[in-house]
């Protein structure tokens, strides 16, 4: 009886530190980040900047758009990932693009192209406080990386749609649908105003919901496809293939 008595804490002991250990992990990968490799020597670098539908999770990589995109691109191309898993525009929100590391590292890539696809987390309920401070704070991002001495080319994605999945009652974390319809007409304003490209991004996957299947919100691989045919598209100026 004490040795499945022994056997027993052993086991839950053994459990604990296999979970703390997953979770540190968790909280490390979102809080802190993988390495980005350096660009290679003689290439255009692209920057990809955004949140977790950028980034997704470590075990689905290829998945990726900016992964998917390097690929299509070639060895001509350096594409690095630069997504930062839960995180915003707005400087007041929970989680700041401008405070995670790769705010930094993106900006000393010394990009040839930038692209910003960010504003599905600023829609969470503790986030959002009107457009008025989420366009000032985006116009703010753009204009730091027009400020770099590498001069890029920036080019803004309006989010993807979100979708309700059939039996829930809202988006995960209290995502609003509406707020990101605001969002997306902010984004194409400020790329009107500021001469920038816009690819709506949002109006190319609200007809595919059968791409965001596991929460309404993060694409799966098909929908990541979808996003870097419309980046390759717009770097190639090519039309899109049809899926």
């Amino acid at each position: 009886m004490k040795t499945l008595k022994k056997i027993a804490v052993r086991t839950l002991l053994v459990l604990a530190a296999v979970f703390l250990g997953l979770w540190a992990y968790v909280k490390w990968y979102v809080d802190y980040g993988p390495d980005v490799p350096p660009a290679r020597p003689d290439t255009i670098r692209i920057a990809c900047i955004g949140d977790s539908i950028t980034e997704k999770i470590p075990y689905f990589a290829e998945d990726r758009y900016p992964e998917q995109l390097g690929g299509r691109l070639g060895a001509g191309y350096s594409v690095r990932n630069f997504g930062a898993i839960g995180y915003t525009v707005q400087k007041n929100a929970d989680k700041p693009y401008w405070n995670h590391r790769y705010f930094q590292l993106s900006s000393e890539f010394a990009p040839s192209i930038v692209f910003i696809m960010l504003g599905t987390n600023d829609t969470k309920p503790q986030n959002w406080v009107g457009p008025g401070k989420f366009s000032s704070d985006y116009r703010e991002l753009i204009l730091h990386y027009q400020s770099l001495a590498s001069r890029p080319r920036i080019i803004l994605m309006t989010p993807p749609s979100v979708f309700l999945l059939k039996g829930r009652t809202e988006l995960p974390a209290k995502m609003n649908a509406t707020h990101v319809a605001t969002v997306v007409g902010i984004v194409k304003q400020l790329g009107a105003e500021l001469g920038l490209s816009v690819i709506d991004i949002n109006s190319i996957t609200a007809p595919r919901p059968e791409f965001f299947q596991a929460d309404g919100v993060h694409p799966d691989g098909k929908g990541e496809r979808l996003i870097a045919d419309a980046v390759y598209a717009e770097l190639t100026k090519t039309a899109a293939p049809k899926n």
